[in-house]
């Protein structure tokens, strides 16, 4: 391979190497964005219930909260399907323990878990 082929090679693979950390920096900025909505959910449900309890407004219901449980359910899952395509796009997998691991790898750098096949 010639040198101007080397440094083709190299502008491609560092080109491809980007486009995979813009996508996964993406992916972790949705995520960011998701968990601040949980956090408004669970604001609003904690101000419903004390409000509630300190006899300012009718006693919360069950049917009444949950519209806010199933938006919690739907973003946790977005979340985690989000992490799942980022450990896809980084060639990672994620151990027991929660850590994660180059793809290739036998045993959690971590833990010392063995990977299975």
């Amino acid at each position: 391979m010639g040198f101007m082929d080397k440094v083709k090679s190299g502008m491609t693979e560092a080109g491809n190497k980007a486009k995979v950390l813009v996508e996964v920096n993406k992916l972790k900025l949705q995520n960011g964005g998701k968990q601040k909505d949980i956090e408004k959910q669970w604001l609003e449900i904690g101000k419903r219930t004390f409000l509630a309890k300190a006899g300012r407004r009718p006693p919360v219901t069950e049917v009444e909260l949950q519209p806010l449980f199933n938006d919690i359910y739907r973003l946790e899952d977005e979340i985690q399907e989000n992490a799942k395509q980022i450990m896809k796009l980084s060639n990672e997998k994620e151990c027991e323990c929660g850590k994660a691991s180059p793809l290739d790898t036998r045993f959690c750098p971590s833990c010392g878990r063995t990977f299975g096949e």
